[in-house]
């Protein structure tokens, strides 16, 4: 998700600011801002330039300024984190007259190996940091990350294309200069020169170029600005960051507002054997033209932004922590979690509607489909009328009439042959001068069954081997043969079994 960071640098004599739109795989300078201080005062200018330029949602980061902190670079012979957590503040303890309960200390790993752990530890007096949070208060700001500005600044050398393996950074700022130097790519010491007299920048124009007085700015520069000391300092500050003398064309990039680096350049050159390089006349990684003439100007506010956009690869400390700690990521993945719980049960609502929805369109289908079941129903059996389920209805019959052709079938094998055509086969065979009466003629699906009267016992057997004749029977049985009722005849039962591999004539093969 994109995210707008908004840095902030509280000087003495000026307010500054760096905006940086980030996304998933990139980020970019938003704007620079700047408005002077007058008399020190800041609560009023800090609102109304926050009131400006902050926006709702935007991630805000703060610098404390480097005569406020005490840091100390030393070596520790362990890696464990958990003890260098517990060691670090002890080692600082004794370079300030005040107690641990006093102070926050945190702590920035510059170099790791088998030997133990290089480290930079900062500390600030807490009602330091209470009165610079409390301004921020006032002014309805929440800063994420409070650093100070002499390690942030140094984040700005990521910008850098093609490092030198050694070489010096000095940021010019307005009463405080700050020197680093580095060996392999690692930095290898860094102070700060206080009240070196390094004039502020002039009032701005409210877009991040600095707007001119009636003096030029080089002259502006040189009444305040003590070239001849400040040089002096820097070469006594390198040489002691270094250890030995320096060496002969040892790259210096500086930083700072530009009409200050045309006053210093010269001089800082003639004076040490130094190839200087100024940020502002490089081609900055990730910049545009627009924003890589004025990044340097804002070297510490850009560089604490910088490193909330890389933090693994970045220098700096954090004093919001313990009481001072930053809550505002707790308040946010509560809202975060509620929001979710928000939508989860949208999420569910719209699966009820729909299950209900499609629930209703499935019964009216289905009482389209009944409906137009009735109406079949209706024309295929009208003499049943109404029932309340068709469907069944109309298996049943189905079975029923499958049964009774399937029946038919049974009794009469032969496409060709119908029980008529069995009754008239059975009617024929009876010689005309034999007198029959039938009294019960039954057909299933096997045989024939008769219940008949006739003249005499041989009428019986003579009536027996003409069915067997007619070929439509394979067995003619007789039972219960007597004499009929009042002496009259013979009452007899016979069961005709039907012959069904009997094809008659003119019948299909």
């Amino acid at each position: 998700m994109p995210q707008r960071i908004f840095s902030l640098e509280i000087g003495d004599a000026e307010l500054k600011a760096s905006v940086l739109q980030t996304s998933f795989r990139d980020y970019k300078v938003a704007a620079f801002h700047r408005a002077p201080l007058p008399n020190g005062n800041a609560a009023e200018p800090l609102k109304r330039f926050l009131e400006q330029h902050v926006q709702a949602g935007d991630t805000i980061l703060s610098t404390l300024p480097s005569d406020r902190v005490t840091w100390r670079t030393f070596f520790l012979p362990f890696r464990d984190l958990k003890k260098l957590a517990q060691t670090v503040p002890f080692e600082l303890e004794s370079n300030v007259p005040f107690g641990l309960d006093e102070v926050v200390v945190d702590y920035q790993i510059l170099r790791r190996d088998r030997a133990g752990t290089t480290v930079l530890a900062a500390l600030v007096q807490k009602e330091d940091l209470e009165r610079h949070l409390g301004l921020l208060h006032q002014s309805g700001a929440d800063p994420k990350v409070v650093d100070f500005g002499a390690l942030a600044t140094l984040n700005t050398l990521s910008l850098v294309p093609d490092l030198p393996p050694t070489f010096v950074f000095i940021d010019f700022a307005p009463k405080v200069t700050t020197v680093a130097l580095y060996r392999e790519r690692e930095l290898a010491g860094l102070r700060t020169l206080i009240g070196t007299g390094v004039p502020p920048a002039s009032s701005t124009n409210g877009s991040g170029s600095p707007a001119h007085d009636d003096a030029p700015p080089h002259e502006a520069a040189d009444r305040v600005l003590d070239v001849d000391g400040l040089v002096a300092d820097l070469r006594w500050t390198l040489l002691a960051l270094n250890g030995a003398p320096l060496d002969d064309d040892l790259v210096c990039y500086v930083a700072g507002d530009a009409g200050l680096l045309d006053t210093i350049e010269r001089p800082l050159a003639e004076a040490l054997p130094l190839d200087v390089r100024r940020l502002d006349r490089l081609p900055l990684r990730h910049l545009g033209p627009e924003v890589c003439t004025q990044a340097p100007a804002f070297s510490s506010s850009l560089g604490l932004a910088l490193r909330e956009v890389s933090p693994s690869t970045s220098l700096g400390v954090n004093f919001r922590r313990g009481e001072f700690a930053f809550h505002r990521a707790q308040q946010e993945l509560r809202e975060a979690f509620r929001n979710v719980a928000i939508l989860g049960c949208i999420v569910l609502a719209l699966i009820v509607v729909d299950t209900v929805m499609k629930q209703y369109q499935r019964s009216q289908e289905a009482a389209a489909v009944d409906a137009q079941l009735q109406k079949v129903f209706a024309a295929t059996l009208p003499d049943l009328g109404r029932v309340p389920n068709p469907k069944a209805t109309l298996h049943d019959e189905t079975e029923s009439l499958r049964q009774r052709v399937n029946l038919l079938n049974d009794i009469v094998p032969v496409s060709s042959s119908t029980s008529i055509d069995i009754l008239r086969a059975a009617a024929n065979a009876v010689p005309a001068k034999i007198r029959i009466d039938c009294e019960e003629y039954t057909m299933d699906p096997d045989a024939v069954r008769i219940r008949c009267n006739t003249e005499t016992y041989d009428s019986v057997d003579t009536i027996k081997e003409e069915l067997l004749k007619t070929g439509y029977f394979g067995d003619v049985e007789v039972k219960d043969a007597k004499t009929g009722k009042d002496g009259h005849g013979v009452d007899f039962r016979m069961t005709l079994k039907l012959n069904k591999d009997f094809r008659p004539r003119g019948g299909r093969p």
